[in-house]
């Protein structure tokens, strides 16, 4: 499954290939807010997730201070 990182500046996007290589990019994260999460589907349709992975970015930035 492919999940697109979409942050806020509107111009960055970031394409991961499995739900493993999202995690390693939330955890990776440093001072960059994200707007959505979308998962993509081999249809194109997308859904947004962000609610199902926003624990994992509070926590990260929680860690950071």
């Amino acid at each position: 499954m492919k999940y697109q990182i979409e942050y806020a500046d509107g111009m960055k996007c970031k394409t991961v290939n499995s739900r493993e290589e999202l995690l390693k990019c939330l955890d990776g994260l440093k001072n960059e807010t994200i707007t959505d999460i979308r998962k993509l589907y081999k249809s194109g349709v997308s859904d947004s997730v962000l609610g199902i992975y926003e624990p994992y970015i509070i926590r990260n930035k929680n860690a950071l201070f």
